[in-house]
C-alpha cells in the first residue's frame, strides 16, 4: 500500500509546486495610472489692482475758422494725453469646466489720467480744454484656458463707466465769455486680456491689459470776444475718450 501512495504523493506535490511557480511567474495586470486632478479655480474671489494709464495724442480745431484766425493760430495746435495711475479693487466669480475657466468680474478704480487739447496764438495766448478721468468702473466677462493647473491665460470684455471732469483755461486770450461743454460721465466699453498665476490655493497674481473707450462727448468750448468776432467753437479733434491700462492684480479666493 505504501508503495502505491508514495508515487501519488510525490506527483501531487510536484503538481502543487508547479502551480505555485506558474502563479508567481504570471505578470499581474497593470491598472492605468489615474490622471492628476486639475487645480480648483471655482468660487468667489476679490482683491486689489494698480497700474499705469496712457493714451494717444490728438489735436484742437476751431469751427468756424476764418483766414484771420488761421493766421492768428499759426503756431498750431496740439493734443496731449496726461498719463497717470489707475488703482482700485475688484470682485469676481469663476466657473471651471475642465481646463476652461469663465465668469464675471466687477472692478472700481480711482484714476489720475486725462486728455488735454491746446491751441496757441500769436497774441500770444493759450487755449486749453481738458478732460480728466477721476473714476473708472467696468463689468466684464472673462474666459480663459489653463495651460497648466496653476496658470490661466484669459480674454475679457464688457461695459465701462467713467466719471469725467471737464475744464477750460485761456490766460491772456482776450476772450470775454466762454462756456465749456461735455457730460460729467461717460459709458463705453473695455476689452483686453491677461495671465493669472496661482501663488497658493487661495492667492493669485494677475497681469492684465485693457483698452477702454468711453465714447464721444461735446468736449468743446465756445469762445467770444474781440479776438473771435461773434464767437468761435474750439473742439477736440478726437472726440472719443479712449486710453490703455496695464495693471497688476492680487486676488484672494474665498
Amino acid at each position: 500500500m505504501n508503495k502505491i501512495f508514495l508515487p501519488l504523493s510525490v506527483s501531487l506535490s510536484l503538481c502543487v509546486a508547479s502551480a505555485v511557480l506558474a502563479a508567481d511567474l504570471t505578470p499581474m495586470p497593470v491598472e492605468p495610472e489615474a490622471e492628476a486632478p486639475v487645480s480648483d479655480w471655482n468660487g468667489l474671489y476679490a482683491g486689489v489692482q494698480a497700474g499705469p494709464g496712457f493714451g494717444d495724442t490728438g489735436k484742437l480745431r476751431l469751427t468756424p475758422i476764418t483766414p484771420a484766425l488761421e493766421t492768428a493760430f499759426a503756431p498750431g495746435f496740439r493734443g496731449d494725453f496726461d498719463n497717470g495711475v489707475v488703482a482700485g479693487a475688484h470682485v469676481g466669480y469663476n466657473w471651471q469646466m475642465g481646463r476652461i475657466v469663465t465668469g464675471p468680474v466687477l472692478d472700481l478704480n480711482f484714476a489720475d489720467i486725462g486728455d488735454k487739447q491746446i491751441g496757441r496764438s500769436l497774441t500770444p495766448a493759450t487755449y486749453t480744454i481738458g478732460r480728466d478721468l477721476d473714476m473708472l468702473a467696468s463689468l466684464r466677462g472673462r474666459i480663459g484656458y489653463l495651460v497648466t493647473d496653476d496658470l490661466l491665460f484669459f480674454a475679457t470684455g464688457g461695459g465701462a463707466y467713467g466719471k469725467v471732469k471737464f475744464s477750460y483755461s485761456q490766460p491772456g486770450s482776450g476772450a470775454t465769455t466762454t462756456t465749456s461743454g461735455g457730460q460729467d460721465s461717460d459709458f463705453g466699453y473695455t476689452v483686453g486680456g491677461g495671465v493669472e498665476a496661482k501663488l497658493s490655493e487661495r492667492v493669485s497674481l494677475t497681469a492684465e491689459y485693457l483698452y477702454t473707450n468711453l465714447g464721444g462727448n461735446d468736449f468743446r468750448a465756445n469762445l467770444s470776444g474781440s479776438a473771435f468776432g461773434t464767437g468761435t467753437t474750439a473742439v477736440g479733434e478726437r472726440d472719443k475718450f479712449d486710453f490703455h491700462t496695464v495693471q497688476a492684480k492680487l486676488s484672494y479666493k474665498f
